[in-house]
């Protein structure tokens, strides 16, 4: 199955890192709007997935917007 994960542009990074170490390819598919990333990741297990997403959310939350 393919997921899209909306994202703040600024998350990008984060979310690259978690994706990258967690085994994760994933396609940058653009700007659903200004300042807001759409990947996609192709994955059999979305329960997987949603870990690394939440994980990915959590330090993001804890970053806070770097503009």
């Amino acid at each position: 199955m393919k997921a899209g994960i909306a994202i703040d542009t600024w998350k990008l990074p984060i979310f690259e890192r978690h994706l990258t170490q967690a085994g994760y390819a994933f396609t940058k598919a653009g700007e659903l709007t200004k300042g807001c990333t759409i990947l996609t990741v192709s994955t059999n297990n979305a329960e997987a997935l949603l870990g690394v997403v939440k994980a990915a959310n959590s330090e993001a939350a804890q970053t806070g917007d770097v503009k």
